[in-house]
């Protein structure tokens, strides 16, 4: 059958209206030459035949005939049965012959990969993307939008990264006497000699000359270094009609001055902790608005209004914690429109700046939506768009000139091709390169555009 896939390929490789075969002595039968008349009738083309000896002579002659051998009379089992055996090997040969054909024809596929030089087109343009609109008016520059709000609320926590000195503040007792009659107000600063530490008195008092009275005092601050031993000597130095005429000692040691450093809640804890949730909580608003109008849909990020509806921290700035936790509640509002649309607008706003010839290449037009401007009911900005422009190919005519090409020749006209700078030909299966042929059937050929800058 090798014989007959050669012969077939001759007439699907042929691009001229008559074809000449010459028949081999071997592996070739009346069937086969059936098979190429009824090829070369499909491909409208005139099929000469030619014998390379006596026996193709003979098949030749017997071409036009029908011709059956008388049949072969066999007995089976002693029931007496006769079977048409030459009729038998020829419909086998025959569906043989089509399956071979149906495989040739629908079995193969190529892809042609054709790069293109571009024109880079850079062009703005005003656009509207309202609430109002129903369809895509390209004068007005208007595509059809959705205004869109969602709320999200979201819960974050952080360690908290401030630091504070806390403690205790120390009391004790001072016994004051006054050369003078005297009154001192409460809070009066007692300050000790040797140490310099202030003290503040706990209440108001009287006190007359040569009198003596115990008051109570609280350091000015906190720590241990308040605590000072008893004997020691104290004058006022204000909050007395008479502050020079006081003086006092303590008989008993002041006790409960004490700090430490604590880990407390800075303020930018909190404002680092807003910073991140909003971010996160706007991303699951918009991923929940996506999901709600589906993969075309588009959100400009810089036409975003975010309202901060609840704030909630589990610490103020200051207080001691090892961590803080933020509940914050948003409410997220923005226009949408469809992708769709606005690639449909620029291709129609664009049509008439596209040279006779040429097309948009489709999938490679970027729209940079500029300066957004979000109202109640339109989103408005500047389009840059940023496109490449193409030779219009046709592609269903270059489908038609490959189908049954072999190797060397589709190459040839691909390379003929003078609006393209380069090109790929895959052929499956990948079979020996005198064997390879583009498909018969065009649907079993693609085309890939791409493009390359020079």
């Amino acid at each position: 059958m090798n014989h007959l896939f050669d012969l077939l390929e001759k007439i699907l490789g042929s691009e001229s209206p008559s074809v000449e075969l010459e028949i081999p002595e071997e592996n070739f039968n009346l069937l086969a030459v059936r098979i190429l008349r009824e090829k070369a009738k499909q491909e409208h083309k005139n099929l000469t035949l030619k014998p390379t000896g006596p026996r193709g002579k003979r098949l030749l002659a017997n071409a036009g005939e029908e011709v059956l051998a008388t049949p072969a009379k066999v007995s089976l089992g002693g029931v007496g049965r006769f079977i048409k055996v030459p009729l038998i090997l020829l419909g086998l040969l025959l569906a043989l012959g089509g399956g071979a054909y149906a495989l040739l024809y629908w079995l193969p596929q190529a892809t042609v990969t054709l790069t293109l030089s571009p024109i880079p087109l850079v062009k703005e343009i005003a656009v509207v993307a309202s609430t109002e609109a129903t369809s895509i008016e390209v004068a007005a520059g208007t595509v059809p939008a959705t205004l869109r709000t969602v709320e999200q609320t979201g819960e974050k926590s952080t360690p908290a990264t401030g630091t504070a000195t806390v403690g205790e503040k120390a009391k004790g007792t001072v016994t004051f006497n006054s050369t003078v009659a005297n009154n001192c107000a409460q809070g009066t600063k007692v300050k000790e000699d040797s140490s310099g530490l202030t003290f503040l008195t706990d209440s108001s008092f009287s006190i007359s000359a040569s009198e003596t009275k115990d008051i109570s005092v609280t350091a000015e601050k906190i720590g241990s270094d308040y605590n000072l031993a008893s004997g020691r000597h104290f004058a006022i130095t204000s909050g007395c009609d008479n502050n020079i005429a006081m003086e006092g000692d303590n008989s008993a040691a002041f006790t409960g001055g004490s700090s430490q450093q604590v880990t407390v809640v800075a303020a930018t804890d909190q404002n680092k902790l807003l910073e991140d949730l909003e971010k996160e909580l706007i991303e699951a608003a918009k991923e929940k608005i996506l999901s709600g109008a589906g993969v075309d849909e588009v959100i400009v990020d810089t036409a975003i209004k975010n309202e901060v509806i609840e704030k909630i921290y589990s610490h103020d700035v200051g207080e001691q914690a090892e961590n803080v936790t933020l509940t914050l509640k948003i409410k997220l509002t923005t226009i949408t429109y469809k992708g769709s649309d606005i690639q449909e607008l620029v291709a129609q706003a664009m049509a008439e700046l596209v040279p006779p010839g040429f097309i948009l290449f489709p999938g490679e037009t970027i729209i940079d939506p500029l300066d957004p401007q979000l109202s109640e009911k339109t989103l408005s900005f500047q389009a840059k768009i940023t496109a490449q422009v193409i030779p219009d190919l046709d592609q269903e005519a270059i489908r038609n000139d490959l189908s049954g090409r072999n190797l060397e020749s589709a190459e040839q006209y691909l390379a003929s091709l003078s609006d393209i700078t380069a090109y790929k030909l895959e052929i499956w299966p990948n079979l020996p390169e005198p064997l390879r042929r583009v498909p018969a059937n065009k649907d079993r050929i693609k085309i890939i555009l791409e493009t390359k800058e020079d």
